[in-house]
């Protein structure tokens, strides 16, 4: 178990912020995406989180030790185990404590990642093949997109619901990703 002893650098918290802010208001743009203007507006909200999920992917296999994918695990039954145990402590109002990206924490965060990629995927192959004429393979994508539209609400309710609870329980983990230091001190000599 750990402490959430975790910080994360300037370039975690733009790519962070950049998935965040583009992510959710490409959702929230998605239904207005009717008329030629707002469908561009939507469409390059959605083109600047494919980015930010690329950047988010490169650096996840870089030996950054803060965002790096090695030794995160998903689908491995050590992490479901951990994401057991984590439901099982919940069930008795116990927060439970992990590193970064194991147990139900490392779930959630995987999903998210694979829900916000699905999304850029999707949006960026829409994107490319929007033309006068509707093919298939355009109507098909757009199917996938939009079931991974209904997804979204369930992630942002899982993630923030954790930020929530941990913050409830006195333990803002929310402040590794935003707050900055404010603690410098200026000395006349």
């Amino acid at each position: 178990m750990s402490n959430h002893e975790t910080t994360y650098p300037t370039y975690a918290k733009i790519i962070h912020l950049g998935i965040v802010v583009f992510g959710i208001t490409a959702f929230l743009t998605g239904e207005l995406a009717e008329d030629v203007s707002s469908y561009f507006i939507h469409a390059y909200l959605g083109l600047s989180l494919a980015a930010f999920i690329l950047l988010r992917v490169i650096v996840g296999f870089t030996p950054s030790t803060t965002l790096s994918f090695k030794g995160w695990s998903p689908l491995s039954r050590l992490q479901w185990q951990l994401a057991f145990d984590d439901v099982k402590s919940l069930l008795t109002l116990a927060v439970p404590h992990r590193d970064k990206h194991q147990g139900l924490a490392g779930l959630t965060q995987a999903f998210g990642l694979i829900i916000f990629a699905w999304m850029a995927v999707t949006g960026t192959g829409l994107f490319l093949l929007a033309g006068p004429t509707e093919t298939v393979l355009f109507e098909f994508i757009e199917e996938v997109h939009e079931i991974g539209e209904s997804l979204i609400p369930l992630y942002l309710g899982l993630h923030v619901g954790a930020v929530l609870l941990h913050s409830f329980t006195g333990q803002p983990i929310w402040q590794k990703m935003f707050k900055y230091r404010t603690d410098y001190h200026v000395t006349n000599k």
